[in-house]
């Protein structure tokens, strides 16, 4: 039985409460009888739920007890996974090239100020090189480094603006 939800312990982006929820969903079990079975208040299995409380280890393991998953600390385990996919969110959305330098406009499809610049760097790279004027493409540059500039260009595959990419490429790295 636990296989099932071994799966979820690696979902680090999805939050515990989130868990709990599908699979009381999955195996139609209410909250309220949820409280019951695990000896907690319903309202506190609610904010579970909603994100408005964190699990405690003895919450979590009375809740797995009672939902019959043999995977010690799981709502614990999945709310510290959470957590540090969260913080790490949050450190990574410090770096970003200088704002100033790059216009809406190249980002017209999403908010600049929501864009994760470490972990979507080859959208961005290649959005700059494809849409971007010189001075941002200068900024994309010296913000990911030629070396990171070098590996991400070649490895594009999308053909869709692919002169005006190689075309900077060919200009402002080589």
């Amino acid at each position: 039985m636990n296989i099932k939800y071994e799966k979820y312990l690696s979902m680090e982006d999805v939050p515990a409460g989130k868990i709990l929820d599908v699979i009381l969903k999955k195996r139609n079990i209410s909250q309220k009888k949820l409280a019951h079975m695990s000896n907690e208040y319903p309202q506190r299995i609610c904010d579970y739920i909603k994100g408005e409380r964190k699990f405690t280890i003895k919450a979590s393991i009375s809740i797995e007890k009672a939902l019959n998953i043999n995977i010690e600390g799981f709502f614990f385990k999945i709310q510290a996974n959470h957590d540090i996919y969260t913080f790490i969110m949050k450190e990574e959305r410090k770096k970003h090239p200088d704002l100033s330098k790059l216009s809406k406009g190249l980002f017209w499809d999403t908010r600049i100020d929501k864009i994760n610049w470490i972990r979507n760097k080859e959208w961005v790279i290649q959005r700059a090189f494809e849409y971007g004027n010189d001075i941002e493409i200068k900024e994309i540059i010296r913000f990911y480094g030629i070396e990171t500039i070098k590996q991400v260009i070649p490895n594009i595959k999308n053909k869709w603006n692919s002169n005006t990419r190689n075309d900077n490429y060919q200009k402002y790295i080589l």
